[in-house]
């Protein structure tokens, strides 16, 4: 018996995607330092910080577990977790003013709190299921994908959570789930008159949606005031000017990690968590973090061109997706090239639902991996 359990965990750790898993120790255990600064700074306080590395200890835990089931089981079983997910983010329209509630400066009611210490986003774990349900669906219209009414049910499957999550008042996360959506149809081989079509249908819209009411007032500022960002008078544009000063503050290598001199500004522990790296460690900090990220995102993309079949692939892309979109639209809101629509920064941007969803869709990835490597040896 003892034998048997050995020689299974031998398996696993041999087929076990450990540069990504390396990559993902490292992205977290930098992500912990940053904000151990700002808790030690008291930009955030120190059981926030003890809670996000709870969070993170959980999340590969999860990550761990998730890599040795089959990606294929999690994508036939999309009846349990999708109505799941889905229940908690109906929850935040219709639960009680007891556990539904808005942060300190968020911009939307997107939380469920049970009692004093536990906190989620529901709209971070809907990603999870939309990333396999989506693959799964991919992969079974493969052969016709092209067929008018497969494309539409296609949209619909798509547009679904990005309506769902906006009327929430989540524009950000919205634009997660249509970036999702954008890549995995993009990979599945969609004929580009789809495509065109596509775009044509997106640039008539967005005139509408911003003449029509249905995009608040304050976000729109947002993007206004990029127009003129230092002359601008609005107070949306207070808190990206003061990030980015903070940002360059640090020169090259920045002012150390427990400083004297840090300076805050609103959302520095998660919106704009790249300024305090940029004040902490300079340049040479900011550099490491895109490169952990892009090493993760570069080595999911292989995995989803070595997978063995079309779900794995489609899954993989998914996550490639969500990672890719978060990264470069919060690094642009740091930069001050983008509006701040409440993205945050995988792994270092300090939000527990968040960062165990990284972890479960990266755990996604290295099961598409371990089981493309047994296919290869046998």
């Amino acid at each position: 018996m003892l034998k048997e359990i050995w020689g299974a965990m031998r398996r696993y750790f041999r087929r076990l995607d450990k540069g990504l898993l390396l990559f993902c120790l490292l992205a977290m255990g930098f992500g912990c330092l940053i904000l151990y600064s700002e808790a030690r700074a008291e930009f955030i306080t120190m059981r926030r910080f003890k809670m996000q590395a709870l969070y993170g200890g959980a999340g590969i835990l999860a990550l761990l577990v998730l890599s040795a089931i089959s990606y294929k089981f999690m994508a036939k079983v999309w009846f349990l977790h999708l109505p799941a997910t889905l229940g908690l983010v109906v929850l935040t329209f219709v639960g009680p003013a007891s556990i539904v509630y808005q942060p300190d400066g968020s911009d939307d009611a997107a939380w469920l709190r049970f009692g004093s210490l536990i906190s989620i986003q529901p709209s971070e774990f809907l990603k999870f299921s939309f990333i396999l349900t989506f693959a799964l669906h991919l992969s079974k219209v493969r052969e016709d994908v092209n067929k008018p009414l497969n494309v539409l049910l296609l949209c619909l499957h798509g547009a679904a959570p990005c309506l769902l999550i906006f009327k929430q008042g989540d524009m950000g996360t919205a634009l997660v789930f249509f970036f999702i959506f954008l890549c995995m149809v993009f990979v599945s081989g969609i004929s580009y008159k789809y495509i065109f079509l596509g775009m044509g249908v997106v640039a008539a819209a967005v005139p509408v949606l911003w003449y029509s009411g249905l995009i608040p007032d304050y976000l729109k500022n947002r993007f206004v005031v990029l127009q003129d960002l230092e002359n601008a008078t609005l107070k949306e544009a207070y808190q990206q000017l003061t990030g980015r000063r903070i940002l360059g503050s640090g020169r090259l290598f920045g002012k150390g990690l427990f400083s004297d001199d840090l300076v805050h500004v609103f959302a520095i522990e998660n919106d704009l968590v790249l300024t305090h790296v940029g004040q902490t460690l300079g340049f040479m900090g900011c550099a490491l973090v895109i490169l952990l990220l892009t090493a993760i995102c570069v080595r999911i993309l292989l995995i989803a061109r070595a997978s063995k079949d079309a779900l794995g692939c489609y899954i993989c892309t998914g996550v490639f997706a969500m990672l890719l979109f978060q990264i470069m639209i919060n690094i642009g809101m740091v930069l001050c090239v983008l509006p701040v629509i409440g993205i945050t920064l995988p792994f270092f941007s300090q939000g527990g639902t968040s960062l165990v969803t990284t972890c479960l869709s990266i755990g996604l990835c290295m099961s598409v991996s371990s089981y493309s490597r047994a296919a290869r040896q046998s």
